[in-house]
């Protein structure tokens, strides 16, 4: 089983208010390699650094969260997604889970718990 803690995270989002948020609970969490990228295309530049987990925001610029987690489940689908938003649209809550994000999770309802309980699924269904 691998120890998500111990890989690279990626939050992709363009508010860094949230993206703050996020990191901050991350980090309380034990995650210590965590990128940040405000847009989709900055995220795809990156992802040869290899992230375990994607945090991937909806509403971004120029590319949404759902044309980026196409693209990163298209070449690496190994790659766990939490597809996070601001929006209760059960349109969008169902694309992210068919293009393969393994969460959908609502911003408002980010608290270290809900991370924690989504950290411990991946790690149960990982193996190496």
């Amino acid at each position: 089983m691998k120890d998500l803690k111990n890989m690279r995270a990626f939050i992709v989002d363009d508010d860094p208010f949230w993206t703050a948020i996020l990191q901050q609970l991350l980090e309380g969490m034990g995650f210590s390699k965590i990128s940040t990228f405000e847009s989709g295309e900055a995220c795809l530049e990156n992802i040869h650094l290899n992230p375990a987990l994607i945090f991937l925001d909806y509403q971004m610029g120029k590319a949404n969260g759902l044309d980026v987690l196409q693209q990163v489940k298209s070449y690496y689908p190994g790659i766990e997604v939490v597809f996070c938003t601001a929006l209760e649209d059960l349109e969008v809550a169902i694309s992210a889970i068919e293009f393969g994000s393994a969460e959908y999770l609502l911003k408002a309802n980010a608290t270290e718990d809900t991370l924690s309980e989504i950290i411990e699924s991946f790690q149960k269904t990982q193996t190496i």
